[in-house]
């Protein structure tokens, strides 16, 4: 594991160094040595803790989630059609290699989001869990078809009104599934709400704004990048991300959890 870990380490200083000397066309290129590099750096970090990791132990669900992280966050490409809150620059003009590059790199997306939670969830913060009363009323299995229907109108307000609701495409998501999912017997973040158990939903939260923050540095300074045209008032950025904006990472960490649960369909 230590190699995967000096092989990730190496990925994101090759890509350091494209991105502060531009050599093209090999300086376009730069995501994908970032965030595979940053996967095998945490998944080595996460076996020096657990003595196993997501890459070594679950290989099945690792090389599953590839493909499946490109295809989600191919809709949120297809929300942004609509909505038109980000674009990219300095893209490759071949059609043949500009595709295939967003395919590898978006497949990042999941994988990157877990490898982060499981490192979190190794502090000694989360390890102790965090606790509260409870957040949703005892009977909320009787809510939960209320919080679906929501989940439905947060995914589709954004196609009708994308001026006013470009925001809930951040939340749609997680309060159409994560009810699903705890019909389905999988673990359910609303589940844990109604616990008082808030120490899933604070990793991934963390886990969300920690790789938000990754994402949003490492774009920054890159040659072929993404900019924002969010119809908000100007005020302080995080790098290209206006803060507002970029509150929305946790959510998304949550919505990618509900997904992802689903599509894997581990049980509580």
């Amino acid at each position: 594991m230590r190699s995967l870990g000096l092989l990730g380490l190496t990925l994101v200083l090759l890509g350091e160094g494209l991105t502060f000397i531009h050599v093209l066309p090999w300086s376009q290129y730069v995501f994908p040595l970032f965030w595979y590099g940053y996967i095998l750096v945490l998944d080595s970090l996460n076996f020096r803790r657990h003595g196993r990791s997501l890459i070594t132990h679950r290989p099945r669900e690792f090389l599953l989630m590839l493909p499946i992280s490109a295809l989600y966050w191919y809709l949120f490409e297809w929300y942004n059609a609509v909505i038109q809150n980000w674009l990219y620059i300095n893209t490759p003009p071949e059609k043949w290699i500009e595709i295939p590059m967003k395919i590898v790199s978006f497949a990042t997306v999941i994988p990157a989001l877990y490898e982060t939670a499981e490192l979190l969830g190794s502090l000694p913060w989360a390890a102790r869990g965090l606790r509260t009363r409870p957040l949703i009323p005892e009977k909320w299995r009787n809510s939960s078809l209320r919080l679906f229907i929501s989940g439905i109108f947060l995914s589709l307000l954004p196609f009708i009104f994308p001026k006013l609701f470009f925001w809930s495409v951040w939340l749609g998501l997680f309060f159409l599934l994560d009810p699903i999912n705890d019909r389905a017997g999988h673990p359910s973040l609303l589940r844990d709400w109604q616990k008082g158990d808030l120490g899933r939903t604070t990793v991934f939260l963390v886990a969300g704004y920690v790789c938000g923050f990754f994402w949003e540095f490492w774009n920054y300074w890159a040659y072929t990048k993404w900019i924002y045209t969010v119809p908000i008032p100007q005020m302080a950025q995080i790098f290209e991300m206006p803060v507002l904006g970029f509150l929305g990472f946790g959510p998304f960490a949550l919505e990618t959890f509900a997904f992802w649960t689903l599509v894997w369909g581990e049980r509580k």
